[in-house]
């Protein structure tokens, strides 16, 4: 008994043993320990991608004020106005046209808005089509104008309302207004303040009526004495007040033009007394009707 005993403690004290001996064993996977000359370069690395984010920190700070700053002085201390001068067209006076743009000498160029400035002196002068600001470091601020032309008119009988050819109203209450200028029959007018686009009823008037006058001037007819586009299927006009031109569906004008303008240059040559009206509302057809001569009876009393 004694010897069984024995013989199990033996055993015990063998896998004690083999327990510990395999616990305290180095794996062979474990990473080797650096030497003093590796940790040095290791650190030295460190610190060195510590100082160079450190720089890129600063840097940036010191970039970000510097702008800040430059962007303080230029809105405060720098970049005044001292002068405006005016060039282009001479449609008003100059006096009249920096008054408009609501620029005053000693604003600061820079928070000069130049498309409200633009804006603020078309509107105020009507007979201006476009103006265009351009600055100047030295602080001068330019205004350079281009003048609206006359082009068409509504006829309210006993006055005119005169547009530009982009439908800007120049005046209203005109009593007569010169040769070449186009009256207009459209649908009843929206609005019409001198300075702002007309307004039709019918939205789509304007947006035609350009687009014909456009046109012309494209391919050089003159001589167009009215446009009517109160059908926009059946547009409407008038040749050197005796020719009506029936082209049809507004859409077409534009693929129409040229040979409208052919066929008017051909009716110059071939009859040029002709009045009536020519049908071209079928592609590259022209169908001439002259104008039908009313027959008159004159009275005779017999002997």
């Amino acid at each position: 008994m004694k010897e069984r005993n024995k013989s199990k403690q033996t055993k015990r004290r063998e896998t004690t043993t083999e327990i510990t001996y395999k616990n305290n064993r180095t794996p062979a996977t474990a990473k080797k320990q650096l030497s003093n000359d590796e940790l040095r370069r290791e650190r030295k690395l460190r610190m060195q991608k510590k100082r160079k984010r450190r720089k890129i920190i600063v840097s940036s700070i010191v970039a970000v004020l510097i702008f800040s700053v430059g962007i303080v002085l230029s809105l405060t201390v720098f970049f005044h106005i001292e002068t405006v001068a005016v060039s282009g067209d001479d449609v008003y006076n100059n006096e009249q046209i920096i008054e408009a743009s609501q620029i005053e000498i000693g604003d600061n160029m820079f928070l000069t808005n130049k498309r409200q400035t633009a804006v603020n002196i078309e509107k105020t002068l009507p007979y201006i089509a476009s103006a265009k600001i351009k600055r100047n470091i030295s602080g001068t601020i330019t205004i350079n104008v281009t003048s609206a032309v006359p082009k068409m008119a509504i006829d309210n009988g006993e006055s005119f309302v005169l547009l530009s050819d982009k439908g800007k109203v120049l005046e209203d209450g005109v009593m007569s207004i010169d040769d070449g200028i186009i009256i207009l029959n459209t649908s009843g007018v929206k609005s019409c303040v001198p300075g702002d686009a007309i307004q039709f009823e019918n939205t789509d008037d304007l947006m035609v009526i350009t687009s014909v006058v456009n046109d012309l001037d494209r391919v050089g007819i003159v001589g167009i004495s009215s446009v009517d586009v109160t059908d926009n299927l059946n547009l409407k006009l008038v040749y050197n007040s005796k020719i009506e031109l029936k082209v049809g569906d507004n859409s077409s004008f534009g693929s129409k033009i040229s040979f409208i303008n052919a066929t008017l240059a051909r009716l110059q040559v071939d009859d040029p007394e002709f009045e009536g009206s020519i049908d071209f509302t079928i592609e590259n057809k022209a169908y001439l009707s002259p104008k039908k001569i009313e027959s008159t009876t004159i009275a005779f009393d017999s002997p």
